[in-house]
């Protein structure tokens, strides 16, 4: 443990280790921070461990599935997770008490992608036959189902207002519509190739996709005919991209092993993220937009200022999950006698 000390109280660092906790699943395959870096959700075969991160405690350990869990998601308070499984079906759980609010039923296969809106008002849930329902998250009532898409949607992300969502799937274009109605507001269809990720940046009207084009397209929704930028240069397909919260850089994680940073203001080239062993699986900012961490499928971590300088490398840990705030990432255990890592930027963690 002496290492550990060494590496947590490393005040040059910008991201150390706040805490570590014993796992009680060797590799889970689904895990959520919330947005404060305080709780971690993470899938034990067909249970969900709850966490409290600065102390290490599991807080409930929950069976609510016979089947494997396919995606986790918590709700703003955190007190709430969105779960779908391989039982055709997702739960609304009450992490409070342990209890199942609601079953959301009417699934055709694996759920392995969903998330509560901002607001945390209506939940969606996507399954492998093409379908997306949103429900209330109050009642457990279907509002409606979605189904424009002609392939197993990929990725999910709703604008800060929660009312409108941006999905994309293999095919060749992504779908912004109404998460009241389901009505389609606009088509985003410039990539030859199918799309691995779609999201939405701080203002609600700048959105970007990744595809297997080997290219990340920048766009306006309000002028959506074509892209605002199409950011080239990646050898093989665009895995995860992701904006600053400043909305004045995005960056791209591909499966030839680096990431790039571009200029939102102008889509010109800023710098690359090398010396990755392996994909880029994980991509995202911190709040003040002045690092980004990325993880590779090799175990490999590393943090980089916004001009793409590497400012810290972490190796030889397991699978990596990092928050939406970019605040605190976790790095999986390398054998079940290990202990999970919670890492947290240096400058706002107190010791």
């Amino acid at each position: 443990m002496e290492e550990e000390k060494g590496i947590r109280f490393a005040k040059n660092l910008p991201y150390v280790v706040g805490n570590v906790f014993k796992m009680l699943f060797e590799f889970p395959t689904a895990l959520v921070i919330s947005d404060d870096g305080q709780k971690i959700l993470y899938e034990n075969e067909e249970n969900l461990v709850y966490v409290d991160s600065d102390s290490g405690k599991t807080i409930r350990n929950l069976h609510l599935f016979t089947k494997f869990i396919g995606f986790i998601d918590l709700n703003k308070t955190n007190d709430k997770a969105l779960v779908g499984s391989a039982d055709n079906l997702a739960k609304i759980v009450d992490l409070k008490t342990g209890q199942c609010l609601h079953e959301l039923k009417g699934h055709q296969g694996l759920v392995s992608l969903g998330g509560f809106n901002p607001q945390s008002t209506i939940a969606a849930t996507a399954c492998q036959n093409m379908k997306i329902k949103i429900w209330d998250v109050e009642s457990g009532k279907l509002n409606f189902e979605f189904a424009q898409h002609k392939q197993t949607p990929t990725y999910l992300s709703y604008n800060p207002d929660g009312d409108r969502l941006l999905t994309c799937s293999y095919e060749n274009e992504a779908l912004i519509w109404n998460a009241n109605d389901g009505q389609i507001v606009c088509k985003l269809s410039k990539h030859t190739r199918g799309l691995e990720v779609a999201k939405f940046a701080s203002s609600g009207y700048i959105c970007a996709t990744g595809s297997h084009d080997n290219k990340a397209n920048v766009w306006d929704i309000r002028n959506p005919e074509q892209p605002l930028f199409t950011l080239e240069g990646h050898q093989k397909y665009v895995k995860e991209l992701a904006f600053n919260k400043q909305e004045t850089q995005i960056v791209t994680g591909s499966d030839d092993n680096t990431g790039r940073i571009y200029n939102l203001q102008d889509g010109k080239f800023v710098g690359e993220l090398a010396n990755f062993p392996g994909q880029i699986y994980a991509i995202s900012f911190n709040e003040a937009g002045d690092k980004i961490i990325g993880a590779s499928n090799s175990k490999t971590v590393q943090i980089f200022d916004n001009q793409g300088t590497c400012l810290q490398q972490i190796t030889g840990e397991g699978n990596v999950y990092i928050n939406k705030t970019g605040n605190t990432f976790v790095t999986m255990p390398k054998s079940i006698d290990s202990q999970a890592k919670v890492w947290r930027e240096a400058r706002v963690y107190k010791h």
